[in-house]
């Protein structure tokens, strides 16, 4: 069987019983109904019992196809048994929203194909070409899992050369990299493993949108809104995290919001605490986010009129259940560091109460920081993300113009109000407590929560629903500065209040024409009878429209299906027409005829000729490399992971990570670094030290990096030219490369 057949069979195998587990455990041991509630709900249980088994085997140091096929299958018998432990009858309709049209219309089908069109071209893209530079996949999140996969344990692993703190986050999403990456046997799902979790995001938001009241088209289009944001979804197929985090949050806020709403009880609360202990695991940000959205639902656990002993239960479930997830890596922090949120000092009246690294001042001087007083800054970011040819109907949906001039039913419209609340809540929060507001990602949570208010201002009319399709459409397939300004014209812009915010963001959605380059490429392989060529050279030109219109036959087929739910074919020729999507849009996306090493390394000039380089000399069964001086380790494993990679420390410490060095500055009386990149582990220097850990660690090749020319090489670069009796130079002395170089460490 070859690699493909047998990473599709662990795939398989590991998936499916969590998930066949999950749907039976959210109808019957959870009680949700069919629909999008009970798909959701399965979702946060397989999510759930995944993260829990990679914890669990992986503290042990079980991380391994045959342990976590027994969790797997653990997790599908329990789902089996509360089948036969609670049976319920599973007829009944698909949805059960009482409130909003239930019929699906023409424009609900657009705003879903032009959401397949962008979502395929952007995951294909990522699934089947190298992972990109720009994300933080190759950073740390695909690098830690494979590391973890290497390992068969959740080791911490160095990153001193990058954002060094990045080794104590909570890391969920990672996990999730990992369990892909193990059942593939390598990390070709692992780089899209977005993917399922953008589905997630759009069916939170359209639940949301349903439950209080909005019609099935309206809901759809304002979660095309959502799932289209430009920098969600440029990123949301990469390696990031940021998509997991916006699914985890969105789907808690959903199943909080039945409960609160009085249409779900424990269960439903649970669902929804499971979910946000999965989001507040994904990154440090969802300390901010998730226990606002944890309060909301407490307080209305107290409203509720019922006994003090239930209202107890319920809340202790809010306390608990997050924690069944999220708990394990702020316990893993405080048992290595005593402080559960390393490494940020946490300071309060005058007086440190938890020591780390990082004192508030210090994040004042990141490179990602922007002053909140700077309100032009804000006011670009805001329209970046939000569109500025969308921000108004956005804006007016927040000040709650769906509820002029119609009346509606109160109990539900409050509910808007609500949601629409904790959307400008989440705002505040990027805007006023999250010091890194260069990032956008952080503001997806109060994206997701004002799609909501945008389904019901939609659903007042069918102009209204299109349009919303029509903005859409403009926002998908051309740039956020049409029609003042060009991609780069930014001189263009009437609203451009800062020069550090880029305001011509180009859609999502790219069109190629065909050129005079374009033509003579494809005839010139056509000449040659090189077809794997032509093919890709066609598919440049003709994919995207190819994959578009498969798009817009699949949107169809699915309405179609959602209007018929009582019709079998209906629902076969919705399923028929996705695979025939995502199968061809592969195929045309496909890098036909380019080698493996060119599948695996992105065209980045500064380092794209050293690790060719290295992918060569490690030889077809890999080798064993130490790195110094990038930040981009995830490269140096090579096609098809074959190096082992390691950071291997310049002293004698050779076990110490960054809380080890930080513990001995502690006790010298230098708590807090200067910076927002502590250097405690290059402090001391010691060249026999270090060619010891070399040894220790059986090192063959050695790779020195940095990330520019005008910065200094590490110091590794000196010792490897000082002593050329223990190394031997391979590349980057002639023809000179001035950012990479690689060594052979020699044997004893």
């Amino acid at each position: 069987m070859t690699a493909i057949g047998v990473g599709l069979l662990w795939t398989t195998l590991l998936n499916a019983p969590v998930l066949a587990g999950a749907s039976w455990a959210a109808g019957h041991a959870f009680g949700q109904p069919r629909g999008v509630v009970r798909w959701l709900a399965t979702a946060v249980i397989a999510w759930t019992w995944v993260t829990l088994g990679m914890e669990v085997l992986g503290a042990i140091g079980l991380l391994g196809r045959a342990p976590l096929l027994a969790w797997s299958i653990a997790g599908g018998v329990l789902g089996w048994l509360s089948r036969m432990r609670w049976p319920i009858p599973d007829a009944g309709p698909d949805e059960v929203f009482p409130a909003g049209d239930p019929t699906w219309h023409l424009d609900a089908t657009v705003a879903l194909g032009l959401t397949l069109w962008a979502s395929v071209l952007l995951g294909m893209r990522s699934l089947l070409l190298p992972v990109k530079v720009i994300s933080d996949g190759p950073i740390y999140h695909l690098w830690f899992a494979a590391r973890w996969w290497e390992s068969g344990s959740l080791d911490l692993v160095a990153a001193p050369f990058g954002d060094n703190v990045v080794t104590y986050f909570s890391a969920i999403g990672d996990l999730w990299f990992a369990w892909l990456m193990i059942g593939w046997g390598g990390d070709l799902l692992a780089k899209v493993g977005q993917a399922p979790f953008h589905v997630m995001t759009g069916m939170a938001v359209f639940a949301m949108a349903r439950q209080v009241g909005a019609g099935r088209s309206a809901a759809m289009i304002a979660a095309a809104w959502m799932l289209t944001c430009s920098p969600y979804i440029v990123f949301g197929f990469e390696a990031n995290v940021d998509t997991i985090l916006q699914a985890g949050y969105l789907a808690s806020a959903f199943f909080l919001l039945r409960y609160a709403m009085g249409e779900g009880g424990p269960r439903t609360l649970t669902l929804g605490a499971l979910a946000a202990g999965c989001c507040w695991g994904c990154k440090p940000t969802g300390l901010v986010l998730v226990p606002p959205l944890l309060a909301a639902a407490g307080l209305a656990a107290l409203v509720r009129a019922e006994g003090w002993r239930s209202k107890l239960g319920h809340l202790a479930i809010l306390a608990l259940a997050p924690m069944l997830t999220a708990g394990y890596w702020y316990a893993r922090n405080a048992r290595l560091t005593g402080n559960p949120l390393y490494p940020v000092q946490v300071e309060a009246f005058g007086r440190v109460w938890l020591t780390g690294w990082y004192a508030p001042e210090v994040m004042q001087g990141s490179r990602y920081y922007i002053d909140p007083r700077d309100w032009r800054a804000g006011i670009d970011m805001f329209l970046q993300v939000f569109d500025p040819r969308l921000a108004p109907l956005w804006l007016a949906a927040l000040l709650g113009f769906w509820s002029i001039g119609r009346r509606r039913e109160k109990a539900r419209a409050r509910w808007t109000w609500a949601i629409a609340a904790l959307a400008v809540m989440n705002a505040v929060i990027y805007w006023g407590i999250i010091p890194y507001r260069t990032q956008q990602r952080f503001l997806f949570p109060a994206v997701g929560m004002a799609a909501v208010p945008v389904a019901m201002l939609l659903d007042r009319a069918k102009l209204l629903r299109v349009v919303g399709v029509v903005l859409l459409a403009l926002h998908t397939m051309t740039g956020q500065g049409w029609p003042w300004a060009r991609f780069g014209e930014e001189q263009k812009i009437p609203w451009d209040f800062s020069p550090m915010i880029p305001n011509t963001t180009p859609g999502p959605i790219v069109l190629p024409m065909p050129s005079d380059d374009w033509g003579d490429s494809l005839t010139a392989a056509v000449d040659a009878g090189q077809w794997a060529e032509m093919v890709r050279v066609g598919s440049l030109v003709y994919g995207p429209w190819i994959i578009g219109l498969l798009a817009f036959w699949a949107a169809a087929m699915i309405g179609r299906a959602l209007n018929r739910p009582t019709q079998a074919k209906t629902k076969g020729a919705a399923w028929g027409a996705l695979a025939a999507l995502f199968m061809i849009g592969g195929m045309v996306t496909a890098p036909w005829g380019m080698s493996e090493p060119l599948r695996f390394f992105p065209v980045f000039v500064d380092y794209f000729r050293g690790w060719l380089t290295l992918d060569r000399l490690s030889g077809p069964d890999g080798a064993r490399v130490a790195y110094a001086g990038t930040n981009l380790p995830y490269f140096l494993l090579g096609p098809g992971m074959k190096n082992r990679v390691r950071y291997v420390n310049v002293n004698e410490h050779r076990d110490w990570l960054m809380h080890d060095y930080h513990r001995e500055a502690v006790a010298e009386g230098r708590p807090n670094w200067p910076g927002d990149m502590p250097g405690w582990d290059r402090e001391e220097q010691d060249y026999d030290a270090w060619l010891a850990n070399l040894r220790a660690e059986q090192i063959e090749l050695l790779v020195v990096a940095r990330h520019n020319a005008s910065e200094p090489w590490p110091v590794e670069r000196q010792w490897a030219e000082q002593y050329p009796g223990q190394f031997t130079p391979l590349y980057g002395q002639e023809p000179p490369d001035p950012l990479f170089r690689i060594y052979r460490v020699e044997r004893r």
